[in-house]
């Protein structure tokens, strides 16, 4: 008899096993928190002077900050010198924006904007960039366009990331760099020329990705290894494309592919935005009569 009950509850034991067994089967995996370990600070300023000699009433001033999220970026913490509205759009980009008021005749102010940050070397899911929205041609980006699309035929591999990285070292190896360049040219003339600055390096590697129908996105900041204040010429663009798991990074200009993620601060993401003119400069816009702005370094 008490040999019989064992095995009657050695029986209910396994069955019970078996059932929580096929219920942790069952429930989908765990959410992996995103991770940012890196932690960084980035600085720098503005000087706006009326120069126009009489009382300027009202200017307004917009510079951006950092991205709020990306797959290998998160902006925890902002400290601004003066009263500001923070403008936010769906690709996380932040957009600082000041009113000034009687600003008298020659008068200065200094702007100082210090960002506090969080990197990673390894990439984070990042739902809210949907994939996609950066599949299409846009404004410097001719996707469509038939040289870009039979570039892009050529550099065409099995898998999304070893296409980009076709795409990355053939346009590493033919397109010069040219040094800063003002205005942008977009990807098909760097393709046609074969040389550009570094945004016309990024703007074509989006191109390529996305006529090989891989979301890609360019994107404008900042690389830094550590803790600094940045300047103007400092300026730098780059891209990301999605392997169909995560966002990537891709500097076809710098001849860097899915590495040294921590060392890049996105002030920008660059496209899906044609409804969004705020976020439609690099570092800084201004209007009002008689004001003048650089960016100090």
């Amino acid at each position: 008899m008490n040999k019989a009950k064992s095995l009657i509850a050695v029986g209910c034991v396994s069955v019970f096993v078996l059932g929580a067994l096929l219920l942790y089967a069952l429930l989908p995996p765990p959410v992996q928190e995103p991770r940012y370990p890196v932690q960084r600070q980035i600085q720098y300023s503005f000087t706006l002077q009326n120069r126009g000699g009489r009382l300027l009433e009202k200017a307004e001033f917009w510079a951006a900050a950092p991205v709020k999220r990306t797959a290998t970026q998160k902006c925890e913490r902002l400290e601004i010198s003066h009263p500001y509205e923070l403008i936010g759009d769906a690709r996380g980009n932040q957009t600082l924006y000041f009113q000034l008021l009687n600003l008298p005749p020659f008068a200065t102010k200094i702007i100082t904007v210090k960002a506090y940050l969080g990197l990673s070397e390894e990439p984070n899911p990042l739902p809210e960039a949907r994939p996609s929205d950066f599949l299409g041609p846009e404004r410097f980006c001719e996707a469509s366009a038939p040289e870009i699309m039979r570039m892009a035929e050529t550099l065409r591999a099995k898998r999304p990331a070893d296409t980009a990285q076709k795409i990355l070292e053939w346009i590493s190896s033919n397109v010069k760099y040219t040094g800063y360049v003002r205005e942008d040219r977009g990807a098909l003339v760097a393709l046609q020329h074969r040389q550009g600055d570094c945004t016309e390096f990024a703007y074509l590697f989006t191109a390529l990705c996305r006529a090989n129908g891989i979301p890609a996105r360019s994107l404008g900041g900042y690389v830094r290894s550590e803790d600094s204040i940045v300047r103007p010429n400092d300026y730098h663009n780059w891209a990301e494309f999605y392997d169909g798991k995560h966002w990537r990074l891709a500097d076809p200009q710098r001849n860097v592919f899915m590495k040294e993620s921590a060392g890049y601060v996105a002030l920008r993401v660059i496209g899906g935005e044609k409804d969004n003119r705020e976020a439609r400069f690099h570092r800084f816009k201004v209007a009002g009569a008689g004001l003048k702005v650089k960016m100090d370094g």
